[in-house]
Formats: C-alpha cells, structure tokens, sequence
C-alpha cells in the first residue's frame, strides 16, 4: 500500500497522541519523526500555508512567544532561556504547526482527536488498576498517576479532556455511532481523577464542568432533573467517604504541608517579581534564583539550630554529616535510637522544620503560572500569557454565542480548566501536559472552523 507523505505524518501524529500516555519516551521518537516528515512537505510545498481564519491563532501566541523571548534574552543564562524558549514555543508547540498547516482537514483532525482519548483511557484504565488493587481505593494515600509516573500530569490531562468528553455527553450527533461511549469514556476519567487526587484539578473541574452543563441542562426539564439527580447521587456517595472527605478538607486546612509550602513559595515568588517587575528573573532562570537566593539561608538557619541541640551533640562526627546533609530516617542512626525520649521528642521537632525547609529548597517552580510568569518573566510575560489565552478564551467563547458551536464551547471549557489549575500548579511548564494540550487545541480549532462552514452551507 503506496502512502502519501501527509498520511505518513497522520500516522505518526497518532502514535505520538497515543504513546505520550504510556511512555515519554516513545513519545518524543513519534513526535521527531513527524517533524521530519513535516519539513520535508513543507520542503516539497515550497512553505507552508495557513487558513486565513486561523492566522490569528498564531499572532496571539506569536506575542506571547515574543514577550517571553525577550525575557530570556535578558535572562542570567541567555543560552539555557533561549533553550527553555525553545522547548516551549518550537518542540511542545509544534503538533499544533503540524496539524494547523499540513493537516487541516476535518477527518485528520477526528482521527488524531481519537487518539489523544484513546491514550488518555488507557492510562486513566491503568491509574485506576493501581487504585483499586494496589491502593486498595484510599483517595489520601498514594496518589494515582498512570503509565507516566507523576500525578500532576494525568490531572492535566484530565483537565483539558473531560470538558471536551462532557459536551460530547450532551451533543450526541457528534458521535454518529455509539452514544454511550462519552459516557463511558468521561466515567472512566472521573473516577481515574479522583484516585488521582489532585484537588487544583479537582477543584478545576468542579467549577468548569457544571458550566458546561448549565449550557446544556437548562434547556430541557428532564435533562436538568437528571443531570441535578446525578449530581446528587454522586455527591452523598462521596461525602460519605472519609478517605475522600480528608483529602477534600484538607484543601483549607493551612497547617497541611503541602498547603504550607505553596504559600511560601507564592509569597517568595511575589518578592522576585517585586524586585524584578518588568522581565523578572528570566525566562527558565527560577529555579536557580529562587533557590540560590530566596530559600538557602532559610535551610541554613534550620542547620544551625540543629547543631545547637545537645542530642545531635551525642551523635557520631558520621552521623552528624548524614543528617546536617539531607532529611534521612533519623531511626537508621545507632546514637539516635540511644537517645531518651525526651531528647528524641527536641530533635524531631527541630528536624521536622529542617525537613519542610529542605523540602522548600527542592521546588524548581511557583506552583501557580501567574506567579511563575511574574517572577520568571515580569510584567512583560504576564501581559503574553494573559493575551494568548484571552484570546482563545474570548474568540471560541463569542463563537459559542454566535452559532452555538460545540467544538468552540469544549475549547473554552478544556483551556479555562487548564487556567484553573494553573492556579495552583505551574501546569504551562509540564511538556507531556502542554503537547497534548496544543494538539487538542489544534484539533478542535480545525473542527469549530468546518462546523462553521457546514452551518453555513446548510
């Protein structure tokens, strides 16, 4: 079978779709492989050729990429901001090139689309395997993160697709075949999210999702009783699950750790955009910044108070090193376990502190992609950011309005949760996240466009 050169670089679209959900790995072979086929038609076409209605699509991202270029320019190290730069805007953004400029047709973009929910069930079916019969279901134990190994990215994932499987639920001509497979699929997601764990997500999703539905379920009575009935179902069976219930309060307890930690690091990452407001620190530049500068002397000070203690005194020269080095299990130290009681109660509670502020100084990012943006990139950045997805926020929104596009409500509903979360996780900075997230985003533009056309034909 002869094929073409477009259907080649289909195929490999695909399997890097599929594969970014098993292995990172594969993943990128697919991605580099499609690359080149995609020079060489570009190549062969002499250039490439954007739909006009699309243009603007690049030029909102084009100012973003620019803002951020010229932070990196200004950066400490301008050769690893240009390389961050280019990671960002050239290897993660360039599945939306691709399918933009070579394979804008509805049926490619249908397919590649399937193959980002086929790879994200077959993770979400994996992550759920390991809830059940490894974690035995306890949403506050380990937290479920799939074939990829970290849990912040199948939240990501999570969020730029359940909105999309959400609208397919209600808009079931989108899905001439099998009406219940959204269902099923978004089934599969939730329940996925939850062992996930993760509560930006969470709390993403809860604020995103039942928009969407209010599109929706206010247009018919029955639907609104069902959608309401399903809502509450739900709702009891987890209120009901204390292992559910703790991870959820734990979201305002301030005394949590990993709350602790991420108002720390905001308000730290609020004093480098003070002092660095136009371009901050620059681009790809945080994380030795905050650091080298912000946070050593806090785990310094934490050090000192340790030596000071007179149980830490009692220890061995060897093991005053293993524990003044990093946090260890301090019950593997023969002069600890000889320790009185009162005395081990003195050292755990210096050492905790040293622990947390250890802990602190091994943060590579803000948590939160407005703070990232401000202290990694100023004011400069910020203003990128806010441009680039305002744009796509407020073009898809007004193409909802207008023709009651579904492809465009699904693009609002997939980037305003990915924004949500991105409020408490720098989710911008997650590659397997925003490659499938500039996929997607391709596809369904590419979709909202012949939606359009075939309205207006119609």
């Amino acid at each position: 079978m002869n094929l073409s050169l477009q259907n080649t670089l289909l195929i490999s679209l695909c399997l890097f779709a599929v594969s970014s959900f098993v292995s990172i790995a594969a993943a990128n072979v697919f991605l580099g492989i499609s690359v080149l086929i995609f020079l060489i038609i570009t190549y062969k076409n002499k250039g490439l050729s954007i739909a006009q209605d699309k243009l603007p699509y690049f030029k909102a991202i084009g100012i973003f990429a620019g803002a951020l270029f010229v932070s990196a320019l200004f950066s400490g190290d301008i050769i690893y901001g240009l390389k961050t730069w280019a990671d960002f805007f050239l290897w993660r953004f360039i599945p939306f090139i691709i399918l933009v400029a070579v394979l804008d047709r509805e049926e490619y973009a249908k397919k590649v689309l399937t193959a980002v929910v086929c790879g994200f069930v077959i993770d979400c079916l994996y992550a759920i395997y390991w809830s059940f019969f490894v974690f035995k279901g306890k949403f506050d134990w380990i937290r479920a993160a799939g074939f990829v190994g970290h849990p912040m990215t199948l939240a990501g994932w999570s969020c730029v697709l359940l909105p999309i499987l959400l609208v397919c639920i209600f808009k079931k001509e989108l899905v001439k075949k099998y009406k219940w497979l959204p269902v099923l699929l978004f089934v599969i997601g939730s329940v996925a999210l939850l062992f996930n764990a993760t509560r930006g997500a969470w709390i993403a999703l809860a604020i995103v999702l039942p928009l969407l539905s209010l599109c929706y379920v206010l247009k018919s009575k029955k639907m609104f009783f069902a959608f309401t009935s399903i809502i509450l179902v739900v709702g009891i069976a987890l209120v009901n699950n204390p292992s559910f219930m703790k991870r959820v309060l734990s979201i305002t307890d301030t005394k949590n750790a990993s709350n602790s930690s991420r108002f720390i690091i905001w308000y730290t990452s609020f004093e480098m955009f003070k002092e660095h407001p136009v371009l901050g620190v620059g681009l790809g530049n945080y994380k030795n910044v905050y650091q080298n500068e912000y946070i050593a002397h806090r785990v310094e000070k934490e050090r000192n108070a340790i030596k000071k203690l007179r149980s830490f005194q009692m220890l061995k020269k060897s093991e005053q090193a293993v524990v003044l080095k990093s946090p260890t299990n301090l019950w593997k130290l023969h002069g600890y376990k000889r320790l009185k009681k009162q005395e081990r109660n003195e050292f755990n509670k210096t050492y905790g502190k040293f622990r947390f502020e250890y802990s602190l100084s091994k943060l590579n990012h803000a948590h939160n992609n407005i703070l990232q943006m401000l202290a990694e990139n100023g004011l400069v950045g910020l203003f990128g950011y806010i441009f680039a997805f305002g744009y796509i926020l407020w073009r898809n929104l007004k193409n909802y309005v207008v023709n009651k596009n579904p492809y465009a409500l699904m693009i609002v509903g997939s980037t305003g949760a990915l924004l949500f979360q991105g409020l408490t996780e720098y989710n911008f900075g997650n590659s397997s996240v925003m490659k499938i997230y500039w996929l997607v985003l391709a596809c369904l533009i590419i979709l909202a466009s012949k939606y359009n056309c075939r309205m207006k034909n119609e």
